[in-house]
């Protein structure tokens, strides 16, 4: 069983950056903190979540930063590999003779042509 090829759409990618770049400003939100008498236990496991789930967030934030960064380079890397290999192709029709090459098969190795 084969796979089908790997298609990348570039602009899917930026797309898909700029939308976790979003989302990580989102997620970054540093909570409100509580003041609470310091008698009030409730009041001090409320402050002390608040500030994990600040520390949290910005990991998140940080990752999807990350991400979306690493997405804009394999969005430019696809890009450049794609004009890369259009150029090349591009060059192989510009240096081959109208006619074709005299005496060359083309690669058939002779095989099912006329001799």
């Amino acid at each position: 069983m084969t796979t089908p090829g790997l298609r990348v759409v570039p602009d899917g990618l930026r797309a898909l950056a700029q939308r976790c770049e979003q989302l990580a400003g989102q997620v970054a939100v540093t909570p409100p903190t509580m003041t609470a008498p310091s008698w009030q236990s409730s009041g001090a496991a409320a402050t002390a979540v608040s500030a994990g789930a600040g520390r949290v967030g910005k990991v998140l934030a940080s990752r999807m930063q990350a991400t979306a960064a690493k997405l804009t380079v394999a969005a430019n890397d696809f890009e450049a590999m794609d004009d890369g290999g259009a150029a090349a192709l591009a060059a192989v029709g510009l240096s081959a003779p109208a006619g074709g090459f005299p005496n060359v098969d083309g690669g058939a190795g002779g095989l099912g042509l006329p001799g």
